[in-house]
């Protein structure tokens, strides 16, 4: 459980200044609380573990050192960060070169390994990392403009935009947050899934 907000009143202003937010927990009932947290615990260990394992047999496994295991590999690491603390929107970059390596693969056998090669491989990583980190940024940037005047409780276990947007009392940059908000997450959703369905679609005729 977070902190109490301790708000400090503006001078020459009608509300209040937040600078902390109350994240209210999953459940409520304390009785509950411990069955709760061992579920989540036991989720946790299970998905970190089978990750590992994962990466485990991709390095010591020497058949397994091919394009398509290197992007599973990245995959599992991203995985393990997800539930750990907040990276999705890279999952999307690596299931479309995931797409992409199995086009190359199956449409384009005789240039695949040029193609694929271990530069190709190394830009599409250092480029999915770029664009998601460059998209967390954006949004950490453009939340800071907003003004908070309370309330500070969020009624939600987990501090996502959509509830702080909810809090704030800026409406022009609000608008302009949900905006890009919007924009982006259509932006690395839809082009990420164009590209995907544009991949299999090829695969698909070509096994036809």
């Amino acid at each position: 459980m977070t902190h109490q907000k301790r708000m400090q009143p503006e001078p020459g202003a009608n509300g209040t200044d937040v600078t902390e937010f109350v994240l209210l927990g999953l459940v409520e009932t304390p009785e509950l609380r411990p069955v709760v947290s061992v579920l989540f615990l036991f989720a946790y260990v299970v998905t970190v573990g089978g990750n590992l394992s994962i990466l485990e047999a991709i390095l010591v496994e020497p058949k397994l050192h091919t394009p398509t295991y290197f992007f599973l590999g990245n995959l599992s690491v991203l995985d393990i960060g997800c539930i750990t603390v907040t990276l999705v929107g890279v999952d999307c970059f690596w299931l479309t070169a995931m797409a992409y390596d199995q086009f190359l693969a199956i449409c384009q056998p005789l240039t695949y390994s040029i193609r694929m090669s271990q530069t190709v491989q190394r830009i599409l990583v250092a480029v999915s990392w770029a664009c998601a980190f460059t998209n967390a940024l954006t949004h950490t940037v453009a939340i800071s403009t907003l003004n908070f005047c309370g309330p500070s409780v969020i009624n939600h276990f987990y501090c996502d935009l959509p509830q702080l947007f909810q809090l704030s009392c800026s409406s022009t940059q609000l608008q302009l947050n949900e905006l890009l908000l919007f924009g982006v997450g259509f932006i690395l959703a839809g082009t990420p899934m164009v590209l995907v369905l544009t991949s299999y679609a090829h695969v698909a005729a070509a096994v036809l």
